[in-house]
This record gives C-alpha cells, sequence and structure tokens, in this order.
C-alpha cells in the first residue's frame, strides 16, 4: 500500500513537473501555444492532487490497510476452519443401537485421541488401541476410527477471509492439534486447500506436542520469530485460550465467524 502510494504521488509530480516546464519552454519562445499551456497548467494544478486522493481512496477501500498493532494471526483448525461433527458422523453411522451408545459414551472423548494428535503411535496401534475399548464393539469402533476424517470439510467463510486476510498483508499461522491419519486422508481429498494462505504452521502429530502445552506455543513462535505482542491466537477450545494469553499473546476463544471478525475489528484487523 505505502509503495503504491509512493509511486502514484511521484506519478503526479513528474506529471505536473513535465506541464510547468513546457509552459515555460513555449513561454520564453514566445509560441501562439503558451496561452492554452499556462492554462492546462493551472487547472492541472487543482485536477492532478484531486485525481490523486480518489484514487488513492479508491485503493485503500478495495485493499484495507493492516492494524497498526497485530500484523500475524494463528488460527486452530478443528472447528475453526474446518467444520468437524465428530459427534454427528458417530451417531448417524448405520450401526445397532447399542453400538452407538457405546462408542459416544466410552470412545469419542476418550484420552486416546490425544494419542492421535501426538503422532508417537502407529495408525495400526492405535486402532488397536481403541478396539480394545470395547471388544465386543470392535468393527464399529475400527469403522469410525477408520472413517471419521470424512465428516470434515471447510466452513463456507474459510476460503474468503483467508484470502483477504493474506490480501491485506497479514502473516498466517496454523498452531492445531490433528491425527496424521486425517490429516494426509483430508490432504488428499482437498480439504487442506486453505494451507495455500499460510505462512507456515505446527500441527501436534509433526512436532509430538500438542496444546496446551507452552511448547507447543514457543516452538512456533520461534522458528517463525514471530512477535507475540503483535499476534492473535484464534482457538475454540478455553483451555488453549488462556495457555497462549499466559504467554503474552493476544488470544479469541473462537464461537463463530461473526464474533471472531468484531473481536478483530476491535484490533483494527
Amino acid at each position: 500500500m505505502e509503495r503504491l502510494k509512493r509511486i502514484a504521488a511521484l506519478a503526479a509530480v513528474a506529471l505536473l513537473l513535465g506541464i510547468y516546464v513546457s509552459t515555460f519552454v513555449f513561454a520564453i519562445s514566445k509560441s501562439p501555444m503558451a496561452p492554452s499551456l499556462f492554462k492546462a497548467s493551472l487547472g492541472c494544478t487543482i485536477l492532478v492532487p484531486v485525481l490523486l486522493y480518489a484514487f488513492l481512496l479508491a485503493v485503500r477501500m478495495a485493499r484495507p490497510s493492516k492494524s497498526a498493532v497485530i500484523d500475524t494471526l494463528i488460527f486452530d483448525v478443528g472447528s475453526v476452519l474446518l467444520y468437524f461433527p465428530w459427534r454427528e458422523y458417530a451417531e448417524n453411522m448405520d450401526i445397532s443401537q447399542d453400538a452407538k451408545d457405546f462408542i459416544v459414551e466410552n470412545v469419542l472423548y476418550h484420552p486416546l485421541f490425544a494419542e492421535c494428535d501426538l503422532g508417537i503411535k502407529s495408525f495400526e496401534e492405535l486402532l488397536h488401541d481403541f478396539c480394545a475399548i470395547g471388544p465386543r464393539y470392535e468393527n464399529e469402533i475400527r469403522r469410525l476410527i477408520e472413517t471419521m476424517y470424512t465428516c470434515v470439510e471447510p466452513y463456507p467463510y474459510t476460503d474468503s477471509w483467508l484470502a483477504g486476510l493474506k490480501r491485506t498483508g497479514y502473516r498466517l499461522y496454523i498452531l492445531s492439534n490433528w491425527s496424521e491419519h486425517a490429516y494426509e486422508k483430508l490432504k488428499e481429498n482437498g480439504v487442506m486447500d486453505f494451507e495455500k494462505y499460510m505462512d507456515g504452521g505446527k500441527w501436534s502429530f509433526r512436532e509430538h506436542l500438542r496444546k496446551p502445552d507452552r511448547a507447543f506455543f514457543e516452538k512456533l513462535l520461534a522458528d517463525y520469530r514471530i512477535d507475540r505482542s503483535r499476534a492473535v491466537f484464534l482457538d475454540d477450545n478455553p483451555e488453549n485460550v488462556a495457555a497462549a494469553t499466559k504467554l503474552g499473546i493476544r488470544s479469541i476463544l473462537f464461537r463463530d465467524y461473526e464474533d471472531a471478525k468484531s473481536r478483530l475489528k476491535e484490533l483494527g484487523v
């Protein structure tokens, strides 16, 4: 934006100088065109600045300026950029009601999902551990874990939101607890296309760390040289938001898109 302003201003100055010099040359040579050029130079003295102002105003409206206090946004992924209705998916599986009840009560919120995020065990090892929760429903549990990623999709706002922020000049990063199996499958299906807007990021399965671990946040900040005082972190988990806040990162508890936009607007974003 600033570079465009300088270029436009220099072009306007060059145009005016050209007209003034031409008028002077024609005047000292006593050319009959001198009076007309003099009038044109007076008109341009008024018109060119007005046109320059109108041009810069139009550019500013098309590309809003960045916040004076924020230059970086850090995003969680699940329930922020991607819709992940895992409970609804489990409840709609074509399996017996007994199996559904068991899965909802004993599997969906099991600590094993945290191990999935850490990426230390292989997918087959994790499958074995999940099935061991209820051997009677081994087939149903295996099917859930193998196919759960299929219910994930971008929100309608994801692409346009990130594209707009990127176009305005913000640095965008990911900090997400995510399993390798789900990531690779979603990558194949194009669901992770929003990564094209990102300047970088940290996925828990790659770093073997997960939120709210302080080390996970610190690694992102250090590796990408992010100034925490000029960054905003968005996450739907209050515990993760609290952890980021303790590290001196402005944080927004994500409730929905409109609320997040409103909160960011308060920061000039």
